[in-house]
């Protein structure tokens, strides 16, 4: 873009040349045999021509006009110090038309904002807003990325905003959504995002920020609503969101529909079938009170042998009354000596022979809960209870 607003800036100047009085016909041949050279792409013929000339006694609109060339030459090396230099002796020399030396100072502001010196290219750029000669819309643009950068989030919205009234450009809603981020102002930020997918309605990114944003401002109704409309037009794709859609179903409650939705991505592959997501897949069942569909799972996968799950499916058995299930689930669960897991074991073994009756195996799995550090007291509240 800079290389671009340099060859134009050159083609104008030299246009001008012609007309004006105050070149010398040497100056200006060797102008134009120095563009032809880096047409060419012989900048340091053109460069040492340029240099040569600048030795001789010039006045200020020959100056200008070789300092110009060279700078061309530096954009075109990517030296950006050197046009930089260039470009403010000429403003300083202020021999050229005003038209030409505002639409100088844009690109100067530009090369600053490229390299990084944001306040310099604020301080180039401000006075051009009063400016009839150069694009409005490009100094807001430049002054909106130049104040974002300086962390001048306000001014970069109100720069911004002048953009976007004159052309609706994704990257001035990128640069207008990341300042209200920054200030934390979510209302606003959500406001942007939901024009965004409006317009870009085929952007993932946008449509997962915004749900994003629900979540963050507590709103997990519109997280789950904005969410379906995305995938209705096409905005996600669920195989690759699987999981984070199971997430959003959970804030919501929709335990069942969280499960269904996880076993189906599961299931077609989208989704791996490991420990993390068969622990989330149980905790959706069970808070959905699919007692049946938990005691299948932790039957028939090899995740659900793990301590807690088998204590799971023993507690299942137990409160549907199911004892010698729950028994039999219990006895054959190893567990450490001493540890929590054991302690519940041993409880619910307890309890499930007092309901069969037993009070033998009640009395002794009772003692060994009692005697483990983790369910001491409330075996001892179980007995008491039980006066046993």
């Amino acid at each position: 873009m800079i290389k671009m607003i340099i060859a134009l800036l050159l083609c104008f100047s030299f246009l001008y040349t012609k007309e004006s009085k105050s070149m010398s016909k040497k100056s200006y041949k060797i102008l134009i045999e120095s563009q032809k050279l880096i047409e060419q792409n012989k900048n340091k013929e053109a460069k040492s021509k340029l240099q040569n000339l600048l030795k001789n006694t010039l006045n200020g609109y020959e100056k200008s006009f070789v300092l110009q060339t060279l700078a061309n030459i530096a954009i075109n090396s990517n030296n950006y110090t050197n046009a930089i230099k260039y470009y403010k002796e000429i403003i300083q020399l202020n021999a050229l038309e005003p038209k030409t030396l505002d639409s100088m100072k844009l690109s100067l502001g530009k090369i600053y904002l490229s390299k990084s010196n944001y306040k310099l290219s604020i301080q180039t750029l401000k006075p051009l807003l009063k400016s009839s000669f150069v694009n409005q819309t490009e100094v807001n643009e430049s002054l909106a990325y130049a104040s974002f950068y300086n962390k001048d989030y306000i001014n970069s919205i109100s720069y911004i905003k002048k953009s976007i009234k004159n052309e609706k450009k994704e990257s001035y809603y990128q640069i207008l959504y990341s300042s209200y981020i920054e200030l934390k102002n979510y209302k606003e930020s959500i406001n942007t995002l939901k024009q965004m997918v409006t317009i870009w309605h085929k952007n993932e990114n946008y449509w997962l920020q915004l749900v994003a944003l629900y979540q963050e401002t507590k709103n997990p109704k519109k997280a789950l609503s904005t969410f379906e409309l995305a995938y209705k037009r096409g905005g996600v794709n669920i195989e690759k969101n699987s999981l984070y859609f199971v997430n959003v179903l959970i804030q919501n409650q929709l335990y069942l529909k969280a499960a269904q939705t996880l076993e189906k991505a599961i299931n077609k592959g989208y989704l791996v079938n490991n420990k993390k997501n068969f622990e989330i897949l149980v905790s959706c069942y069970n808070y959905a009170k699919q007692k049946n569909k938990v005691k299948q799972l932790l039957t028939n996968s090899d995740f659900g042998k793990d301590a807690k799950y088998q204590l799971l499916l023993a507690n299942i058995h137990f409160n549907e009354q199911e004892y010698n299930k729950s028994i039999r689930t219990l006895k054959k669960l190893n567990t450490k000596r001493a540890s929590k897991e054991e302690g519940q074991k041993f409880t619910l073994l307890a309890l499930s022979f007092n309901e069969l009756e037993d009070k033998k195996e009640t009395k002794k799995y009772l003692q060994k809960a009692i005697n483990n550090p983790y369910e001491k007291n409330r075996a001892l509240n179980i007995k008491k209870s039980l006066q046993i």
